[in-house]
């Protein structure tokens, strides 16, 4: 069991160490499943941490084993890539790296499960378990988890359970923000490709035109939530992009339609997937043209765990104080990628707000995100503890 008014000492006097790697990394960022800098960074890192206990997952994963007083095993895990556009901040230690920026807070979230490793390990004979850290690649493009699992993160020893954090401007420093049950909805994107026959634009009869077809998906498409959907449940579609014909005077032979799906259940989204392809096609055949509807699916729904997602409020009641435990009251139609981590095992995810009180709080993939650094030592001491309290149960 760990004194957390020592811990907490310890871990104010690592802050200036902390703001450096977080500053490090804030000005080397790399894009998803290219995180090799990145990766090697952690990795030296951990070692001078006196952590020897380190494995490469993939080509960029990293994870850490710390093993304390007993074989019961925890994952904590933290993102690390970056996002594909440039940087807008007027800080002295923003992106050397043209056209790439840390603005979704996964430097943050690094830098915490650093401080973390740091205090864990210093103090691992002073708690009842063994923590795996997971440093994962390519959150952004929603791939990274589920290659950390299919190379092995979550073998020898597979953890009894999982749990994350993720920066959130709309909370202010020094508080957390969470919810159990559905967090995050599952992301999916789709491709319609509608044939019909060109033509010239002055004898329509004699073509089968592909993009009256597609305006009649489109309208089809957007009665699925309205009116086929519960309004007690949640779920979103998407048409972003519609292409098709180059000329005035051509009817062409083809149009691509493209967008994306979100559900916050299985069974909406399983629904949504087929009532969408059901629409394309029988629209396409009535107009006598076809379609082929591409879904490709993303991530999963994330649905934390009750009993870890009590742990954590629970934890952070007694160390932030309930005024800094914010309850969560919706799930965001928002993705992410711990939903992969969550099928294999019990876990959750909360949210570490980084806001700032009297300034302008830029939202995440902003290129103007600009979180306050003061959350980084909250989020070093709410992993701790978390971890900490699991082990004693």
């Amino acid at each position: 069991m760990l004194d957390l008014d020592i811990i907490k000492n310890e871990i104010k006097n690592f802050e200036d160490e902390l703001i450096k790697i977080r500053r490090h990394i804030h000005q080397n960022p790399e894009l998803s499943m290219t995180e090799y800098n990145t990766s090697e960074f952690i990795i030296e890192k951990l070692k001078s941490f006196g952590i020897t206990d380190i494995e490469r997952v993939g080509a960029t994963g990293v994870t850490a084993l710390i093993k304390g007083n007993s074989n019961r095993c925890l994952a904590i895990r933290a993102d690390m890539d970056a996002l594909p556009f440039q940087e807008n901040t007027p800080v002295a230690y923003s992106s050397k790296n043209d056209g790439i920026a840390h603005a979704c807070g996964h430097d943050i979230h690094t830098t915490c499960l650093l401080g973390c490793a740091y205090i864990l390990n210093k103090y691992k004979n002073n708690f009842d378990g063994t923590v795996k850290l997971l440093f994962q690649p390519g959150e952004e493009k929603g791939v990274g988890a589920k290659s950390m699992i299919e190379n092995g993160a979550l073998n020898n020893p597979v953890p009894e359970a999982i749990f994350g954090l993720h920066c959130w401007p709309d909370v202010k420093a020094g508080s957390i923000f969470h919810r159990s049950g559905k967090m995050s909805a599952s992301s999916d994107t789709f491709k319609i490709i509608i044939e019909g026959s060109q033509g010239h634009a002055a004898h329509p009869y004699k073509a089968v035109d592909p993009i009256m077809i597609a305006g009649n998906i489109i309208c089809g498409v957007q009665n699925i939530i309205s009116r086929e959907v519960s309004p007690l449940e949640s779920g979103v579609i998407t048409l972003s992009a519609i292409n098709g014909g180059n000329a005035a005077n051509v009817i062409p032979k083809t149009v691509e339609i493209i967008g994306s799906i979100r559900a916050l259940s299985p069974e909406i989204r399983t629904f949504l997937h087929q009532r969408l392809t059901e629409i394309a096609e029988g629209t396409a055949k009535t107009f006598r043209g076809s379609a082929i509807v591409e879904i490709n699916k993303g991530t999963p729904v994330v649905i934390n765990d009750d009993k870890i997602s009590a742990l954590i409020q629970n934890t952070c009641e007694n160390i932030l104080g309930k005024e800094n435990v914010i309850y969560n009251p919706y799930p965001s139609m928002g993705s992410e990628d711990f939903a992969y981590y969550l099928e294999q095992i019990p876990g959750a995810m909360y949210r570490l707000g980084c806001g700032f009180e009297n300034e302008k709080n830029y939202p995440l993939h902003s290129n103007s995100f600009n979180p306050n650094e003061d959350s980084i030592v909250i989020g070093v001491l709410t992993l701790v503890a978390i971890a900490d309290n699991f082990f004693k149960d």
